[in-house]
């Protein structure tokens, strides 16, 4: 029997209030698992082309991987896809917590929507209970009130809630879908998605059982597993009370001037990913010059000082952390629980901002004031905006108030000066209920830019539309190679550039094992970075499509047993070589779903203020312009891609199988 997953999902039609089950066959899993490439798949054969995002015709898919829903450790995720109306091709975006194991204990391995409901709706599953409830008196709400309500309308809080706020709504193209009082699905406008299905909310309770092949092969691969994260209790625990965080800038500062490169390794990430989440490398990003800084033309060390960095990461953070929250089988908890008694802004039990966030709203609007950006964080959280693509869009209005682009005039009286928190505030609030310049910034900076003119093209830090996250490409060339060059541009956790941090030549043959120490005169040379990246990539839709978290391998490296898990839970005896064809087969298929859209690759370049024309004097990274176009070509040649027009050979489509499926 195979495991790991139903053989079927949950179609609604939302114009015609229709509810149906559709059968997928195993062979559709062994080609794609489960996840978005799952929905991917299905998107292909049920959306024609050029459809609107924002119209009936566009299919919003909630799926869980293989693994969700199984004991398998960090198996915790969920995804959410359809046409991206931010980039105008494939939008998928993923998130924590307990939404993917409910979708599994529901019976489905996705929900799928398509439609437009006349009125407000949420999507209910209880049981075997399947309805389309009015959320009339919900609309309006932001996330947390929304799951609030829906709990004691339900008089049940155990349901699990995944909803939109006010930017999605208010279909805000930089809005995600929310769900546990602030976990974000949030890249690629796919609350924007939801709301222009006047769907408020999915709202879920299941008991079954997902089925698993080898139960005792599982057990056994996790108790391996947590060996693993037994270890290192004096740093997670910090018995000693020493301030680790203040170390890991100050390694932030030596990476910076030290003449060789020292790959990351899964010791570490484990040890601070345990006691601080992502705002334990925050330091380190942000003295390394890894962090961009003033809208990407600052300098990390003389624009945002360690004086002003330390204000806002590991240890400043972590003082207002009331608890640690973690999701399903996770034995890291890199979550935590704030609580803001003292300052401008008291904040009662918000979740605690990632480095992205932190990164975002500081280094890149140079402001240093934690507070604010605590409140901006809960602001996001409500209302469910991305705070990367918000710390972007607020950026480029700083850049543009700045020039002269805009003035007082367009901004109602609003002061934009570098590092005013709370200007960033004031204007955050007109971007989630579209106000003023907010209406213009709601769609984020390429839109904007449009329609500001002036050359305000110049400071919208975009690939396809998507706002840039916090990682210099200057810094590692992988990220530039990810953000332009993925399926879903700007995003930074698409083809993870930690390549040595999960230790891939232990899962891939083919993958070329950079060594512990290398001068950084050789960093930017090309020699098998793009390929690298590409395995990089391959893997990273392997883990998200099981259903797993990027911390696990991150954490434990070549001892994360992805494909021990799979072959247990399935029952299937595929090889890794065999996994890495699954893998490739979903980025292609993600890919290819561009190329239908009319998408080319020049769609997605990124403009040369991110790669280093003109060079910046940037730390590690001085008087560097990369060769972005040599590292995509390397990454495409990976996959068999053409560089001009992205097409894959037809001889690399028949050997993945998906001719018929393109």
């Amino acid at each position: 029997m195979a495991g790991g997953f139903w053989g079927k999902v949950l179609m609604v039609d939302l114009s015609e209030g229709k509810i149906e089950e559709k059968a997928v066959g195993e062979e559709v899993y062994k080609k794609f698992l489960a996840g978005y490439g799952l929905a991917a798949k299905i998107a292909m054969e049920r959306q024609r082309p050029n459809v609107d995002p924002l119209g009936e015709e566009n299919i919003l898919a909630f799926t869980a991987g293989v693994l969700t829903g199984t004991s398998a450790l960090f198996s915790g995720r969920y995804m959410v896809s359809a046409k991206s109306p931010l980039s105008g091709g494939w939008g998928d975006a993923n998130s924590g917590g307990s939404i993917g194991p409910a979708i599994k204990k529901a019976g489905y391995d996705g929900i799928f929507f398509k439609g437009k409901s006349e009125k407000p709706v949420y999507f209910l599953i209880d049981g075997d209970k399947k309805e389309i409830r009015q959320a009339e008196g919900l609309w309006g709400k932001d996330a947390l009130e929304c799951e609030d309500l829906i709990h004691e309308e339900l008089k049940d809080n155990k349901f699990k809630v995944a909803a939109i706020g006010m930017g999605g709504e208010k279909l805000s193209l930089i809005s995600g879908i929310v769900s546990e009082r602030g976990r974000i699905a949030a890249r690629l406008g796919l609350g924007a998605v939801m709301g222009s299905k006047n769907l408020k909310a999915l709202v879920l309770k299941g008991d079954k059982k997902v089925p698993v092949h080898n139960p005792e092969e599982m057990k056994r691969q996790n108790i391996d597993l947590l060996k693993v994260y037994k270890k290192g209790a004096l740093i997670t625990e910090d018995k000693l009370n020493t301030r680790w965080g203040r170390v890991v800038s100050l390694l932030g500062i030596l990476t910076r001037y030290l003449p060789v490169c020292i790959k990351t390794d899964p010791v570490m990430m484990k040890f601070f990913l345990k006691r601080y989440g992502t705002c334990g490398f925050a330091g380190w990003c942000m003295e390394s010059g890894d962090t961009p800084v003033k809208n990407w033309r600052g300098v990390e060390h003389i624009d945002f000082s360690l004086k002003k960095s330390r204000k806002i990461t590991d240890e400043m953070v972590l003082k207002f952390q009331k608890k640690r929250e973690s999701c399903p089988n996770c034995p890291i908890g890199c979550g935590g629980v704030l609580e803001v008694k003292e300052g401008p802004y008291p904040l009662e039990e918000v979740l605690k901002p990632e480095y992205e966030t932190l990164a975002s709203l500081g280094n890149l609007c140079l402001n240093d004031n934690l507070y604010i950006i605590m409140k901006i964080n809960d602001l996001c959280n409500r209302s469910g905006i991305d705070t990367i693509s918000l710390g972007g869009v607020l950026s480029f209005a700083l850049e543009c108030f700045e020039k002269g682009i805009i003035n007082e005039k367009d901004t109602e009286g609003l002061r934009l000066n570098w590092g005013d928190g709370e200007a960033l505030l004031r204007l955050t609030e007109k971007i989630i209920k579209r106000e003023g310049l907010g209406e213009i910034l709601a769609d984020g900076v390429k839109r904007a830019a449009e329609k500001i003119g002036g050359g305000s093209d110049e400071f919208a830090i975009h690939s396809g539309g998507v706002e840039l996250p916090m990682h210099d490409p200057r810094s590692d060339l992988g990220y530039g190679i990810s953000y332009e060059a993925e399926p879903t541009p700007g995003k930074h956790l698409s083809s993870i550039v930690f390549q040595e941090s999960m230790q891939l030549e232990k899962k891939f043959k083919e993958f070329k094992k950079n060594p512990l120490l290398y001068l950084k005169s050789k960093r930017y040379r090309i020699e098998n970075k793009g390929k690298n990246q590409a395995f990089g990539g391959i893997y990273f839709q392997l883990f998200s499509c099981a259903g797993t978290c990027l911390f696990g391998p991150l954490s434990s490296g070549g001892k994360f047993p992805l494909f021990e898990w799979l072959n247990a839970a399935t029952g299937w005896r595929f090889s890794p070589e065999e996994y890495r064809e699954i893998g490739e087969r979903i980025e292609t298929i993600r890919h290819s779903f561009n190329l239908r859209e009319g998408i080319k690759p020049e769609d997605f370049r990124i403009p040369p203020r991110a790669y280093g024309s003109p060079p910046l004097e940037a730390g590690n990274a001085a008087g560097v312009t990369l060769n972005m176009k040599a590292l995509v070509k390397d990454f495409y040649q990976e996959f068999d891609w053409d560089y001009n027009s992205g097409k894959p050979s037809r001889e690399r489509l028949e050997k993945l199988g998906l001719v018929e499926d393109l």
